[in-house]
Parts: C-alpha cells; structure tokens; sequence
C-alpha cells in the first residue's frame, strides 16, 4: 500500500498538508512487514554540510497503524504522535520477498548517495519511495489532494 502522513506541524497548528509518502508492505503466509520510506541523512562536507536521500526498511508488526506513529511530529517534541494516514494506492506483486525489498532500497542508496536532498522538486524522501515504484515497473498512482514534494522525480 502506498499511503501518505503530513510531516508534522508546530506545537498548536493544525498538521502540515505536504506529507511524508510510504509503501506499507506486507508478505502472503507471514505477520507483519515492513515500511520502506526514505529520509535525509546528515554529510560532513569540508566547507559546507549537507545532507542525502537515504532509503530504509523498517521492520513492522503492523506497518499501516505504525506509520500513523510519528516521532517528533510537533516539531521540536521528542514524543510519539499519531497523525492521519491516507492510503493513496494498492499494490499486488507477485513473488514480491524482504530480501528483494531490501536490494531494490540499497540498489536506491547507491543511485542517489552523491545528490543532495532538495525538498522540492527532488531528490526527496517521496522521491525515493517513487523510485522504488518504478523499480517494481510499477506506474505512479495519481496522488490526489495529497501534497508530495518531489514526488516522480528521476535523475
């Protein structure tokens, strides 16, 4: 399932309508999942830091209700909160395994370690999870009302 969750908001404001964009995925004949989703990792650079698209896999239990669990979604709170969740698209791919999921994203890492995470229009952490569709042959779902910076973005 592809599925969307806003990236927060400051303490007392309604939550931000751009979002974060996620594949909850799940496994025939097994419990729980994963969450593939991407973020920005810091890089120590000699005059300047910058940061980089790096892609995970995050083992679930229940990836559609553990989405929905945001660290740090009221910016500058260390808490858990929940936000709402929108699932933008299902997917079915046969003969899909982890093992396979976790190649596609380190094969992602590789491609987008020496860009620099922009926001908008991309390399983003929606773009990552938009690049892994496309590793699948998988074509984008239209996003609806769903605000994704750098949604579709590709080299």
């Amino acid at each position: 399932m592809l599925a969307a969750r806003s990236i927060g908001s400051r303490r007392g404001d309604p939550p931000e309508r751009r979002a974060h964009a996620a594949l909850l995925v799940t496994f025939p004949g097994r419990p729980g999942g994963v969450i593939v989703q991407g973020g920005k990792e810091p890089v120590r650079g000699f005059f300047r830091d910058s940061a980089r698209v790096v892609g995970y896999v995050i083992p679930s239990a229940d990836p559609a209700v553990e989405f929905t669990r945001a660290y740090g979604a009221w910016w500058g709170e260390a808490n858990v909160r929940e936000l709402p969740t929108t699932e933008l698209a299902r997917f079915t791919v046969p003969g899909l395994t982890e093992e396979r999921v976790r190649a596609i994203v380190a094969a992602l890492n590789a491609e987008l370690a020496s860009r620099d995470y922009r926001l908008a229009p991309g390399p983003s952490s929606n773009s990552l999870v938009s690049r892994f569709l496309d590793a699948l042959k998988l074509p984008l779902p239209p996003i609806g009302g769903a605000e994704l910076p750098g949604w579709g973005w590709r080299p």
